[in-house]
């Protein structure tokens, strides 16, 4: 699968099967710093996202 990781700007081709969180740590990713989006949907850490065939990586941003 593609995951375009937005904070780095750079996308990534990797073998990937199971969840959203799985991806997240297979990465070294912090899921509480980013939001999935597989295939232009948003998912939660666990849906399984084996058959996505893009995954994006959006940074959270917050302020105040």
């Amino acid at each position: 699968m593609r995951v375009f990781l937005q904070k780095e700007r750079r996308t990534v081709e990797i073998h990937h099967t199971g969840s959203a969180g799985a991806l997240l740590a297979q990465l070294g990713i912090n899921p509480e710093v980013v939001l999935v989006v597989a295939d232009g949907a948003l998912v939660t850490l666990d849906d399984d996202i084996s058959a996505a065939h893009t995954v994006e990586l959006l940074s959270v941003v917050s302020g105040g």
